[in-house]
């Protein structure tokens, strides 16, 4: 883990580029099964990291709710 606060941009940034790597492995996955599960994972990470963009858009960064 890390001492310091993790900004709102950086978790956007993080999720954004796992949901990215996902996304890359689904397309190399061996079975349907696979590529399902990763492309799932994926998708399911851009649309949090794009909730969290928008909220950063909305001046809503570092505000707890």
């Amino acid at each position: 883990m890390t001492d310091r606060a993790v900004s709102d941009r950086d978790v956007y940034l993080k999720l954004a580029a796992v949901a990215k790597e996902l996304a890359q492995l689904a397309e190399a996955a061996e079975t349907y099964v696979g590529n399902a599960a990763l492309v799932s994972a994926s998708e399911s990470l851009s649309g949090t990291a794009r909730v969290i963009y928008e909220h950063c858009l909305n001046g809503g960064e570092d505000e707890v709710h």
